[in-house]
């Protein structure tokens, strides 16, 4: 099948008008607010480990991501009421794939890690997971898994001593900016 410069130019403006449309039906109906919800569980996560050591990690962080996760569920369900889009279930493999290795190499590799270590380990896995998304739909979760994994190394790198408010202020900041984004100034 040929397709003439014409109709082509034709089915390329549709698919820009088909992304925008849903852009602002997810930035009108609650696409922004996982970013904020999951960034202000980084930032309780991280404040809660910097001021209340390694105890309030063991206590808090589990609790914390279980009721980040049934918030998803609420906001995706609430999100799903008002922008209909069937299920990719590639995709979802896909994550599931991906968590799955993840979950596997530090079985393999043996490391015997720190709080921060753990933490880096699980935000890398988030922001490749951001990073799929972003290669899947939409070109700003790219770039957000990316800001993210960087963010984590440097923090890991530059600044351990105070690892948790650096993942506080730029960890959940860069989730709660992508929302911001989202809302604000997704077009």
């Amino acid at each position: 099948m040929n397709l003439s410069k014409d109709e082509a130019a034709t089915a390329l403006a549709a698919v820009g008008r088909s992304q925008a449309a849903l852009r602002q039906a997810f930035r009108a109906h609650c696409g922004h607010w996982h970013l904020w919800l999951w960034g202000g569980i980084w930032v309780v996560m991280a404040l809660t480990a910097h001021f209340g050591g390694p105890s309030a990690v063991a206590r808090y962080f589990l609790p914390l991501s279980l009721a980040g996760g049934l918030a998803s569920g609420l906001i995706g369900f609430l999100q799903g009421r008002q922008v209909r889009l069937p299920v990719d279930w590639r995709f979802l493999r896909l994550l599931a794939a991906l968590l799955g290795f993840g979950l596997i190499w530090p079985f393999v590799l043996r490391p015997t890690p720190s709080n921060e270590l753990v933490f880096a380990y699980i935000g890398l896995l988030v922001a490749q997971a951001y990073v799929a998304a972003g290669l899947w739909f939409d070109v700003y979760l790219f770039w957000l898994g990316l800001l993210l994994a960087v963010l984590l190394l440097v923090g890991l790198w530059f600044f351990l001593p105070v690892f948790w408010i650096w993942i506080a202020v730029f960890g959940g900041g860069a989730l709660i900016g992508g929302g911001c984004y989202v809302r604000w100034g997704w077009r």
